[in-house]
């Protein structure tokens, strides 16, 4: 597979490389690879874009939960939120932040928080309460944020989840779940905080929308297209591990293995499309998003993507039937 993941380790899918960051910390520290991760927790398979303008805020407009929880949960963890709050806050409600971070790191476990030094996930693994600093690691930077510059996180709201415990999980009933879920967020039915965003395949049509009216944000955009195309390509390295994965002669690893590769093939066409559009419009600079030229060349590629997805959801579905009406009988 041609990609452009250079490190299958790395993802430009902040909460997931989040979730992939804190495993080492647990007791699942050598049972799953970044790839489970994107795979199980659905994160290979999303997609959200604004119609009006493609901008950088689509990955992320979804509640922690749909975000990190539900795959921290697939993959066996137990979890506390703490609730979330806009700034500037009252000096007690900082301090109770601290004091939930500083718990879990007591405990031997960093919490997730929410954007720590730019709008994506990260980690805070440690602190010092003589300095009065968090020790945190996001997509931009790491290294210390004092306890009072949680009053001034770039997007103005104070977000941290820890893991609380542990369990063994079936993995083919977490993948049947995390399945469902993919499903539902392709056909766009999963919860969401802003409907002016539309996610699963939708998304192709609101992206397509933008390049048609020549409103695309070259930043977001470029940022949009480097998400998507990172995830389809973890998500065929998914699907393509089904063999290894799933390796018995019973009636359901085999539709597992026969409609994996079938779905691995749709998506990889996905991504090659997508590889096509990051050529066009690469990260950062985003090149020329809104000449004409661009955006019919941009046009012609998302339709391809979206033509290939649809065969790769119909392919899941596929499988989603097969595992549940098999686990019936």
């Amino acid at each position: 597979m041609t990609t452009t993941c250079n490190d299958w380790t790395m993802t430009w899918t902040s909460a997931a490389q989040a979730i992939y960051a804190l495993l080492p910390y647990t007791d699942k520290k050598d049972r799953y690879t970044l790839t489970d991760v994107m795979g199980v927790s659905g994160h290979a398979f999303r997609i959200n874009i604004h119609p009006a303008d493609v901008n950088a805020a689509g990955p992320t407009m979804f509640d922690p939960e749909q975000l990190l929880e539900h795959g921290l949960h697939l993959l066996g963890f137990g979890t506390e939120p703490l609730h979330g709050f806009h700034t500037p806050a009252a000096p007690e409600q900082l301090r109770e932040a601290v004091e939930f971070a500083q718990a879990s790191i007591d405990r031997g476990l960093p919490v997730i928080g929410w954007s720590l030094f730019v709008p994506e996930f990260g980690l805070i693994y440690g602190y010092d309460d003589e300095k009065q600093e968090l020790y945190c690691r996001d997509p931009q930077q790491d290294g210390a944020l004092p306890y009072t510059k949680l009053n001034e996180l770039p997007m103005k709201f104070v977000y941290m989840l820890r893991v609380t415990d542990s369990d063994d999980v079936d993995p083919l009933e977490a993948w049947t779940k995390g399945l469902r879920s993919i499903i539902e967020f392709a056909r766009g039915q999963a919860p969401t905080l802003s409907a002016e965003y539309k996610h699963g395949l939708a998304g192709y049509d609101a992206w397509i929308e933008a390049f048609r009216n020549r409103t695309v944000d070259p930043f977001g955009n470029a940022y949009n297209t480097a998400v998507v195309c990172c995830a389809r390509e973890f998500g065929v390295r998914f699907l393509e591990s089904f063999p290894e994965r799933w390796p018995g002669n019973s009636e359901r690893e085999e539709s597992l293995r026969r409609l994996g590769a079938e779905a691995a093939k749709h998506y990889g066409a996905v991504a090659e499309a997508l590889r096509g559009l990051q050529r066009l419009f690469p990260f950062p600079q985003g090149g020329e998003p809104n000449d004409p030229a661009s955006a019919s060349e941009a046009e012609v590629l998302l339709k391809t993507a979206k033509a290939a997805e649809e065969q790769g959801v119909g392919a899941l579905e596929r499988m989603y039937e097969a595992l549940t009406r098999e686990s019936v009988s």
